[in-house]
């Protein structure tokens, strides 16, 4: 039987082999580097979650907003970090939010899609990322993962493919932001503070 996973492995290998995805998870992901990430991984997951009925659907727990807000305070504490939003919001999350907000009047349930392929991907890999990275992960941390992963899944339908790897492509746009970000950075070309 196919299921979206078989639909999606090509762009999910691409992500996988992606300088920052090993960067990620090398075990030596620069502090501020991984809070670039997160940062924008907040807005990701913000309008995401805005736009999909998360308790209704009976996920609630799934929301990883406030939990990624919370590893960007430790971080900020910890590494002391301070930047300015606009030096760090990079262009493939501009262009995430607009196109989460577009789908949202075209195909709502094509939202569910960008759930799946972002959430599942912090269920299932988030306990290896959580061990390498900054901080305690708390984005990574799932209540009744096993439940909620039924959940999701009987809400997904193959014909969400072509969202989920759009997903996928907006994913691995970030990852070549970040990597440009951190080369101009490490150049001295990014305003470091505010």
């Amino acid at each position: 039987m196919t299921t979206l996973k078989d639909l999606t492995s090509d762009n999910h290998k691409r992500a996988e082999e992606s300088w920052f995805a090993k960067e990620l998870l090398s075990g030596e992901i620069d502090p501020l580097l991984y809070y670039v990430y997160i940062y924008n991984q907040s807005y990701n997951y913000d309008i995401l979650e805005q736009k999909i009925p998360l308790e209704m659907l009976g996920i609630g727990n799934i929301a990883r907003y406030d939990r990624i807000r919370a590893d960007m305070e430790e971080l900020e504490n910890e590494y002391g970090i301070k930047l300015k939003s606009s030096d760090i919001l990079l262009k493939s999350t501009v262009d995430y939010t607009r196109h989460i907000m577009q789908l949202e009047s075209v195909n709502p349930r094509g939202i569910l899609a960008h759930l799946y392929v972002r959430h599942f991907g912090d269920m299932f890999g988030g306990a290896i990322v959580a061990k390498r990275t900054p901080g305690k992960g708390r984005m990574y941390e799932f209540e009744n993962k096993t439940d909620m992963i039924a959940r999701v899944r009987a809400l997904l339908e193959l014909n969400m493919a072509d969202e989920a790897n759009t997903c996928f492509d907006f994913a691995i746009r970030l990852f070549e932001d970040l990597e440009e970000w951190w080369y101009e950075f490490s150049l001295g070309n990014t305003t470091k503070t505010e």
